[in-house]
Parts: structure tokens; sequence; C-alpha cells
């Protein structure tokens, strides 16, 4: 990754044609051809052949930007430089946001007899573990979605760094939950970022507190080149204070209507931008936008993983931020970017639904009578068993993963081991239930 080019000014663009009218005329009133197609940065419009009258790619720029300046709405923020953050809202972004009401804020449906609501919030509990675990590999963690989610199940303590990364971003995932409708504040922010890095910091001092003016803070690339440099140190209670504003202001205030959705993506970007911890930035940015959308309603945000769709393509996720930095902080490019993660995120959990749905049906037909004999939590487990041999189920676990009482947890592993499907032991005083190495055989009969 490497910063991409610096856009040219276009007020000396304007100045330097300023004898030709046919180019004043474009530059200030561009045809489609001019103005149209992706929301690019100068990086790729220098690359484009001009359309006449306008004969080179500063002044295809300038016409670009002119056309923008029509739709740019401020944001009470500005960079390092004093420049003003803003954005363009292009039409594109209502068809996003209109996608994403439609799908994260109503009922998410399930197809075939396996639709019932029960059995939906037993996967969407399943993959509360996905976006932990992303964003902790987006940082750098080395473990696997198996281990991780054994790891949290089981309710057992981390074994490596790696696994104390994952845990603590599923906590912090667990608090913005509880606390989403609480008012954001420095001190919350400061806690976030607490749970987010315990144990998992080089430096535990600097662990949910604002980095020091003597903290050498910086993005930097692959090959270690310095990709962006955050504010001064001693800006930072005051930029934190402006977010906080931000991020508690009603959707229509004086400004107008700004989408929630919308808002939850600046706190991203601005957070990372303004870097204010030691490390951990980027988990922690992740976490204010979780918690923006589950403060507006969005829950079924909260089941799916922006960190997995993004670590499929990192580059164009550093890109974003990069393309909005450069271009005299228009945060359009990053909200686009992250637009399209939502959305891909969304229909991710949408295929995975799907999928489960399926494999239960065709569970249910291979079980027959039995089927109606169990309950989903108990189709659950055999579904799991017959695809891992030798796996164990502990009551703590069950309940856990099922929210259920105690009770329920080993109400259900006692039935399902006096039917045969599961072979209860004893570790200590701890009751465990096996997979048996003939299972299949066993369901067959």
């Amino acid at each position: 990754m490497k910063i991409p080019a610096t856009p040219p000014d276009v007020n000396n663009v304007a100045a330097s044609i300023r004898g030709d009218q046919s180019k004043l005329l474009a530059l200030y009133y561009p045809e489609n051809s001019a103005r149209g197609g992706a929301y690019d940065h100068w990086e790729k419009v220098r690359f484009r052949p001009p359309v006449a009258p306008l004969t080179t790619p500063e002044e295809m720029w300038a016409a670009l930007k002119f056309a923008r300046s029509r739709v740019r709405r401020e944001l009470p923020f500005r960079d390092k430089n004093g420049q003003q953050i803003h954005y363009s809202q292009i039409a594109e972004f209502q068809q996003a946001l209109h996608e994403i009401d439609s799908n994260a804020r109503g009922m998410i449906a399930m197809p075939g007899q396996a639709a019932t609501s029960e059995t939906r919030d037993l996967y969407l509990q399943k993959s509360l573990i996905e976006e932990p675990f992303s964003s902790s590999v987006l940082e750098g963690a080395a473990t696997t979605r198996a281990i991780a989610r054994k790891m949290i199940e089981e309710g057992r303590k981390p074994k490596t760094l790696d696994e104390r990364m994952v845990l603590d971003n599923y906590r912090a995932m667990s608090f913005i939950r509880e606390h989403r409708h609480e008012p954001l504040s420095v001190a919350r922010i400061l806690e976030i970022h607490r749970i987010l890095t315990e144990d998992t910091l080089d430096r535990p001092d600097r662990v949910g507190v604002l980095r020091a003016p003597e903290d050498p803070v910086r993005v930097e690339g692959a090959e270690g080149q310095t990709l962006h440099w955050p504010p001064a140190a001693d800006e930072l209670p005051r930029r934190l204070d402006a977010l906080c504003e931000f991020a508690n202001a009603p959707s229509s205030g004086k400004d107008g209507f700004l989408h929630p959705v919308i808002r939850a993506i600046v706190l991203h970007y601005m957070l990372a931008y303004d870097h204010p911890f030691w490390d951990g930035n980027g988990r922690c940015a992740r976490a204010l936008f979780y918690w923006c959308v589950l403060k507006h309603g969005y829950w079924l945000l909260e089941y799916v993983s922006i960190s997995a769709v993004i670590l499929r393509a990192p580059v164009k996720y550093g890109m974003a931020f990069l393309y909005s930095e450069t271009d005299a902080g228009d945060v359009t490019y990053f909200i686009e970017h992250q637009l399209g993660v939502i959305e891909r995120s969304v229909a991710d959990l949408q295929e995975y639904l799907v999928a489960k749905s399926a494999e239960l049906s065709e569970l249910g037909r291979a079980l027959g009578k039995l089927e109606r004999q169990v309950n989903r939590r108990q189709l659950a487990i055999i579904q799991d068993a017959l695809k891992h041999d030798g796996a164990r189920y502990t009551i703590a676990e069950h309940e856990r993963l099922n929210h259920v009482s105690y009770l329920t947890a080993r109400a259900d592993l006692e039935d399902l081991a006096s039917r045969g499907l599961l072979r209860k032991t004893k570790q200590g005083t701890k009751s465990v239930f096996l997979v048996p190495k003939d299972l299949k055989a066993r369901l067959a009969r």
C-alpha cells in the first residue's frame, strides 16, 4: 500500500483557464460525461482521457470537484491541517442505505421448516464469534475460528496472546450490546479500549488511556513507510469531546437529518483518524461503529462481521482511509467502501442462515420421528456432532451458547445421553458429554 497521489488545487486549475470560456463552462457546469461514473480519487482520474473541451486530467479533476461540491455536506470535524471533514451525498448511497434499512432492522427469514425464531436465534448466536475473531485476525492475531469459538463457548481462559485478543474483542462486543442505549463519553471510549486491549499490549500502562505526546504513534505500511501521522496528543481531549457530541446528537439536528449508518461510519473513520491510543485503534474504531448502529436499532448488524469482509481485501480498507485523508477530508470514499462492506456482510449472514437451514432440514429427514422428539438446541448438537468426531459438550457451554438456564441445558444433554446419542462421563466434578464413535449407526437405528 502506498500513499495516493496528491490531487491538484482546483482553484489553481480554474485560474489557469480563466480566459477560455468553453472550458470555464465545462468546469462549472460539467456534462454527465465529466462528472459521472465511480466516485474516483485523483489517483485514478489522472489516468483518464479528458473529455472535450477539457484537455488535461487536472481540468477533468477540477470539473469533478466542482460537481461534487454541489452535494457536499460538512461534518463537525476538522483534520489536523484545519480542513473541514465532509462527504458528498451521492445517489448510490440512497440505494445502499435502503437495502441496509430493509435487511438490518427488520426480521430475517430462513427458508423451509427450520425457519422458527428458535432456530434462527440459535444460528445467530453462533455467528457472534465472527466479528471478534475477524477483527483480531485483521490486527495480527493468529488462531483458528474453531479454537476461538470453542474457547468462548466453553468459557475457558485463553492460552495464547492471540486467543486473548479474540476474547477481549468478544467481551467488548458484549459490553457494547449491554450499554448501547447509554450516551457515549470519553470515559466510555476509554473503557471500551481497556476491554479490547487488556493483557494484549506490549505496554500495559497504555491500556485504557490516551496516548502521550512522547508516544511515537503512526500508521505504517507493510514496508515500514508512514501512511498516516495522527493529530497531536494534546488535541485529543478536545477532539474526542467533539466525537462524543457527534455520536450522541439526534438524527435530525440543526444541520438536517444524518442517516444513523452514515453517522456510525463517520465515527469509525474519525476514531481511526485521530488514533488516540498507543495501540488498538482499529479495533476501537470498529467497536464504535457497532455501538452506534445497535443504538439506532440495527439489531441484525450485531451478528454480522464487517471485519470478515474487510479481511478479504484489507488493502481496499486502507486505501479508503488514504483517499479520504489525501482529498482534503472527503470521507465519501470511506463511506462508500463501508456501505459495500455492510451490504456484503449482511448477505454473508443470509447465505450462512440459508445453508444452516438446508443442513437442518436434511438432518430432520435423516432423523425421521426423532426430529419431533428433540428440540432445536438438541438438533443443533446432533448436527455439530456428526461433523466433529470426538466433540465434547458441557452443561455450562450449552447454557452460555443458547442463553438458557443451567437446568434446561442439563436436561438437553442428559436427554441426548439417555437416548444413546451422547456418552456421559466425568472430568473431576464436571459432567462432560462425548460423541460416540458410532453416532451415525445409532441414529440409523
